[in-house]
């Protein structure tokens, strides 16, 4: 729910600890009780775990008698499980539950089961996909929720319950948002991209989503291109979720594509700024190549940028010192790879399949090895 580890810790725990009280006893926490697990907790996030708690007790009706865990308990159980016996390297990918609730008097054989089912004779993938089966069926009749927490937009009044991945998922029909595609290329005085960005528009069932592909930490510019959905409209607030990247190579190696290097990895970027001539002309070379090319029937918006963007880099480079201008120039060239990618994309005549990838992808929702959970949002 938030950007950093111990402010997300805050919220989550705020969250657990208005769960507890309301599904179990009927009792909202009182602001006071609320800031011994996060002080100074702002008043919009008081409203929000009351919100998240009415809509939770709504999806569970009479049931209560839960064991509630995030730190402990059978939340850290299940992560070690899949991540030593499962192959699971990063929880998120599996499954975004923030929270783990559990019948108190169902966790020991619960965790037996789950014991038994990594120590099954298969590989590690199937031993996953059995336990998201064994997860789905705990969901269901209440026993065990894993629960994904999002923010509640300003001014809603009342939150939403959502399934994920209990393979109930309805049709959904996919539109990329004519000229939404963008990567401004135009530089302020200081030679320093106004973000490093590429952002585009979707429609998915009729509703409207933003895609923002950057690196989410500037300050250190060799953190990988990520791609975050956020709802616009209607359900803006709370984002979708990053684009798994196994999603996206799922869909991309059959179509002979592959993900852009990061920039650590990529041969024509240097972090630090020395770019050789072979490595300016490479990226004039690719710009000139996308520059004029379409996805959708539109061309991609570059800002008014009217110069090659080898005199881009060398005057971010002659910058360097100033704050975020390498991470920026960094993200910025690989997200005119990523143009690339989505041109080709769109010649191969699988687009409106690759928004439902990155849609479906960000949702943690594309795959059996995914895990069941609700979203509270």
């Amino acid at each position: 729910m938030a950007s950093n580890a111990l402010e997300t810790q805050k919220q989550e725990n705020g969250s657990l600890m208005m769960f507890e009280s309301f599904i179990e006893r009927r009792k909202i926490s009182t602001m006071k009780e609320i800031e011994t697990v996060y002080p100074d907790v702002p008043s919009k996030w008081y409203a929000t775990f009351e919100m998240q708690a009415k809509a939770l007790k709504n999806y569970l009706g009479s049931e209560k008698g839960y064991l509630y865990s995030r730190d402990t308990g059978i939340m850290p159980f299940m992560e070690k499980l899949a991540s030593s016996q499962m192959g699971v390297t990063t929880k998120d990918r599996w499954n975004p539950m923030d929270i783990v609730m559990v019948k108190r008097q169902a966790e020991k054989s619960v965790k037996q089961k789950m014991v038994s089912i990594s120590k099954q004779n298969i590989d590690k993938t199937a031993r996953l996909i059995m336990l998201n089966e064994y997860m789905k069926d705990l969901v269901e009749r209440k026993i065990l929720i894993g629960v994904s927490l999002k923010e509640v937009k300003k001014g809603v009044t009342k939150a939403n319950v959502e399934e994920g991945n209990f393979g109930k998922t309805a049709a959904v029909d996919f539109k990329f948002k004519k000229d939404s595609l963008k990567s401004n290329l135009a530089m302020n005085s200081n030679g320093i991209f106004d973000t490093g960005e590429l952002a585009m528009d979707f429609y998915a069932g009729g509703e409207e989503y933003h895609v923002q592909a950057r690196s989410f930490r500037y300050s250190k510019n060799n953190t990988v291109v990520q791609t975050d959905i956020t709802p616009k409209g209607r359900q803006s607030g709370a984002k979708l979720g990053k684009t798994s990247t196994k999603a996206m190579d799922t869909f991309l190696h059959p179509l002979n594509l592959q993900r852009p290097e990061s920039p650590t990895q990529h041969r024509m970027i240097d972090v630090n700024g020395n770019f050789t001539d072979v490595q300016l002309k490479y990226w004039d070379s690719l710009y000139a190549k996308i520059k004029g090319n379409k996805v959708g029937k539109s061309k991609v918006n570059f800002g008014d940028n009217k110069e090659p963007v080898s005199e881009l880099i060398k005057r971010a480079s002659m910058n360097r010192q100033t704050r975020n201008v390498l991470g920026r120039l960094t993200s910025k060239l690989v997200t005119l790879e990523w143009i690339n990618i989505y041109q080709q994309i769109e010649k191969k005549g699988e687009f409106t399949n690759w928004l439902s990838c990155l849609y479906y992808g960000a949702k943690k929702e594309f795959s059996d090895t995914n895990g069941p959970f609700i979203k509270v949002y």
